[in-house]
């Protein structure tokens, strides 16, 4: 596993063994397609095959932005 950003663990903990758990990506991906399943039209209207899809470009557009340098620094 790398040590990019959307690969890093999210809830990171000192252990010995290898980190376990959901990634960054997986993380973003899951609370974005919760939000797009809450809503009714899009949760029915759309596959779920789409709807997975959008989670995951809305992640990985969130982690993109995040690794830009920030302006007020």
């Amino acid at each position: 596993m790398s040590a990019t950003n959307d690969n890093a663990p999210a809830y990171p903990c000192m252990s010995y063994s290898a980190p376990s758990g959901l990634t960054k990506r997986e993380l973003f991906a899951a609370m974005a397609m919760q939000g797009i399943a809450s809503n009714p039209n899009a949760a029915t209207t759309e596959g779920p095959d789409v709807v997975a899809g959008a989670a995951v470009e809305a992640a990985d557009a969130l982690l993109a932005e995040l690794a830009k340098p920030r302006e007020d620094q």
